[in-house]
């Protein structure tokens, strides 16, 4: 589940105008690769330099302030990024995004549909209290109850049953073959919890008077509502590779862009994540730290959200989408550190057969700019009756520039767009009711996938599933994606979906527009996270500790 909601910030795609000269780092160890996009080289990374020496306290600032601290409700990029320090899962998603042990030392599938783990011995949770396998049990099965309303049920939808077989082993039967539900376990669906704070806790598990008692190289010491978050460090965290450098980090609250600007041009803020679009120029060039970019699996798109309307016709989906000037986005709104998209699942969700995912992707040619043959295909379907009404929204300041693009481009092959502006406070709705889509034609939003598996964004595709919000449905689609999730060889896998992703692309139910780059900016007192799109799934902010 990563759907991106715009102005809650879910697994938000906050993307960063750049102007001015970028200070880009090229770090040892990382591999960092250079990207040539709007005209500037962009080194794009997986680690930002290494530590000499440990801090007493790194000051970080987050948009919003979390609505739980509860992980099965853990559904935006705010909490994601404060909890991922916090509370283990039985894997964790490394830099590079490969999955790595965690809570779990080891784990194994000896049948297609039977995962066991081996939990860590000698594993305390905040409290002092060890960690077993009855907690491990209880804390997955918390995805299975329907009354606890978890945000990540989705990912035990093949699960018959969670269970401790030993003290420290926990088995997970499946109703049927799932290639995702190991990956899983690196994102909130696979974080333990004392099973006894939990219970005892009730409804007040996770809120401000009740944190939470996970295992994690930080513990929440601190909750003032409204303002900040603080996290202590655990001197008894059982990763002696990731315990933390600092002994405290603050998360403030900062909803004003602007002032999160100020406060990190003047050193009351440490550092942050996705950047408001029109602060990168002046941070790059104002001395006080660094910006980095870092690979991600996020995407944007613009989702088709009617296709018995105006974008009925399939001829006029392709016609718009090859009329739009991705490169001219990318650079606007996003200064070119980002590349265009050609599918909803962008290069950096390639965890496995990238040679297979890299020779379909070049295949697709849709999503390639070309006006002649978009008002031949205009005239060959007609232009609609009515106006293409695409939705937008001033909470992210990208999104009308994105629309105002999109009518552009519509009108230079005789289509007719209307821009539909929605309150920040409605513009969200959309994911959860039918009536918000009612009048949208094209909805704006960026979504990606929670680790580096293509199929997790094609589920969204087949007949009925929840985020399917045209309603497309093709038998070919779904028996592709069904193959692919009972698949564990990753080059079978790779052409089943590969396969599936021609049939979405060439129906356009989403038409791509680019994929962005992961934006952090670091003060010069700090360095040692990871750039790259992990800090949902990544104990990051242990790494932090005092540069050169």
């Amino acid at each position: 589940m990563n759907a991106i909601p715009v102005s809650r910030g879910a697994r938000r795609l906050t993307v960063a105008l750049v102007a001015g000269s970028l200070a880009l780092t090229a770090c040892s160890g990382a591999g960092p690769g250079k990207k040539s996009a709007g005209g500037k080289e962009l080194a794009v990374t997986e680690l930002t330099p290494k530590p000499s020496g440990t801090l007493d306290r790194v000051t970080w600032a987050v948009s919003a302030e979390p609505s739980s601290f509860d992980w099965i409700h853990n559904a935006s990029f705010e909490t994601g990024q404060i909890m991922a320090n916090v509370c283990e899962g039985l894997l964790r998603l490394a830099p590079d995004m490969s999955l790595q042990p965690a809570l779990a030392e080891s784990f194994s599938n000896p049948s297609p549909t039977t995962w066991v783990y081996r939990v860590r011995s000698g594993v305390t949770f905040h409290d002092g209290t060890p960690l077993t396998a009855e907690d491990a049990a209880f804390s997955l099965s918390r995805n299975l109850d329907a009354k606890a309303g978890s945000f990540w049920s989705g990912a035990y939808e093949n699960v018959s049953s969670v269970k401790a077989t030993g003290p420290l082993e926990v088995t997970v039967t499946l109703k049927q073959p799932d290639a995702l539900f190991n990956a899983y376990m690196s994102s909130p669906a696979g974080i333990v919890d004392s099973k006894a704070t939990v219970t005892a806790k009730g409804k007040a598990y996770g809120t401000p008077g009740g944190g939470v008692n996970c295992v994690g190289p930080f513990s929440l010491s601190a909750w003032e509502k409204g303002q900040s978050m603080t996290l202590t460090r655990d001197d008894k965290y059982f990763d002696p590779a990731h315990r933390a450098k600092a002994k405290e980090v603050v998360f403030r609250f900062v909803r004003d862009p602007a002032a999160m600007v100020n406060g990190l041009l003047s050193d009351s803020i440490d550092g942050s994540w996705f950047l408001p679009p029109s602060a990168i120029g002046r941070l790059s060039a104002s001395g006080k730290g660094t910006v980095y970019y870092g690979t991600s699996t996020q995407g944007f798109n613009a989702i088709v959200m009617n296709t018995d309307g105006p974008l009925k016709d399939v001829r006029i989906r392709r016609a718009l989408s090859m009329a739009i000037d991705r490169e001219g986005i990318i650079d606007a709104v996003i200064g070119g550190a980002g590349e265009p998209q050609k599918a909803p699942a962008v290069p950096g969700s390639w965890g496995y057969a990238e040679k297979t995912y890299r020779g379909a992707w070049d295949g697709l040619k849709v999503t390639e700019q070309n006006i002649e043959t978009a008002k031949k295909l205009v005239a060959e379907a007609g232009v609609p009756a009515g106006p293409i009404v695409v939705a937008t929204t001033s909470a992210e300041a990208e999104v009308p520039v994105i629309g105002a693009e999109i009518q552009s481009a519509a009108k230079k092959i005789g289509l007719d767009v209307r821009i539909k502006p929605v309150p920040a406070d409605q513009y969200n709705a959309v994911y959860t009711d039918k009536k918000a889509r009612e009048g949208i034609d094209l909805y704006l939003t960026g979504w990606g996938t929670d680790f580096a598996d293509p199929l997790q964004m094609y589920q969204y595709f087949q007949t009925d599933h929840f985020y399917n919000f045209s309603g497309f449905s093709d038998p070919r689609y779904d028996e592709l994606i069904v193959k692919a999730g009972r698949t564990q060889d990753e080059e079978e896998r790779a052409r089943l979906v590969t396969a599936a992703q021609k049939i979405v692309v060439d129906e356009l139910v989403w038409i791509p527009l680019y994929a962005p780059y992961n934006t952090l900016f670091l003060n010069k007192r700090i360095t040692g996270s990871p750039a790259s799109y992990v800090q949902m799934h990544y104990p990051w902010a242990a790494d932090l500790g005092a540069s050169s």
